[in-house]
């Protein structure tokens, strides 16, 4: 299988094209813009001068290794990063939470969806289909499907040591599986939108339940429905709150 299959599989999303574009946005600021892909550490370390100390993104995901590459180089460089429109993907699962700060501006979303883990458990008949509606022939089928859960459970594994270097609990790539069981009834509500199911931790239960400080998070309870989501249409995107989840300890 090609490696732009895998990643997109991996990603949540059945097709990954582009890549992330880098520009300087300020004295202190880069900016990124589109997917996480292979060596986006080292564009950014060119841009990179004294005095940088923030990544503004607009990103719907990427490549989960990518990122992680990413979210390790912004930790031993202490930036912060504010979210432009969205950080979703890979990007709210590696990227935001390894920053020193982060910023959630008005009208900006956090956005996750399925961990590398979670897709890891999803088991074989899942995977087929997945690959199935990815274009993959019948009769590579069987072959691909070993393949593919080889490479998420190996992803997995990098994913685990990732939260265990940041300090991050193992609950924060897990807890989407019941956030994304509460949105099947809400998804009812938008019968003729395919929409995407995202999950949008509020600021206090990432540090509480989760160790990831140091969010500011704007509007984001006023911008929730009065039970718990916010629908987005330029996306097809249902964002979900925390009304799914107990209470952490």
């Amino acid at each position: 299988m090609k490696r732009f299959l895998w990643v997109g599989l991996m990603a949540g999303v059945t097709v990954l094209a582009g890549a992330a574009d880098f520009s300087r946005t300020g004295s202190d600021s880069i900016a990124m813009r589109g997917p996480i892909a292979e060596g986006d550490v080292g564009k950014l370390q060119l841009l990179a001068a004294p005095g940088t100390a923030l990544l503004r993104v607009n990103s719907d995901g990427g490549d989960p290794q990518a990122a992680m590459q990413l979210g390790r180089y912004l930790r031993r460089q202490q930036w912060d990063v504010a979210i432009d429109t969205v950080c979703a993907g890979s990007c709210a699962l590696y990227v935001f939470p390894a920053a020193h700060r982060k910023h959630i501006p008005a009208e900006a979303v956090l956005a996750l969806q399925e961990s590398v883990f979670l897709r890891a458990q999803a088991g074989p008949e899942h995977m087929r289909r997945s690959l199935l509606e990815a274009g993959v022939p019948a009769d590579e089928l069987e072959r691909e499907t070993a393949a593919l859960a080889a490479q998420l459970a190996q992803v997995a594994a990098l994913e685990a040591d990732f939260a265990v270097e940041l300090g991050i609990a193992p609950a924060f790539y897990r807890d989407f599986r019941q956030v994304a069981a509460q949105a099947d009834s809400v998804r009812q509500r938008f019968p003729d939108q395919e929409a995407a199911i995202y999950w949008w931790p509020a600021a206090a239960r990432l540090q509480r339940c989760y160790g990831i400080t140091g969010v500011e998070e704007g509007t984001r309870a006023a911008r929730l429905a009065p039970d718990g989501y916010l629908y987005v249409p330029a996306l097809s995107a249902l964002v979900m709150g925390d009304q799914a989840l107990q209470a952490c300890p």
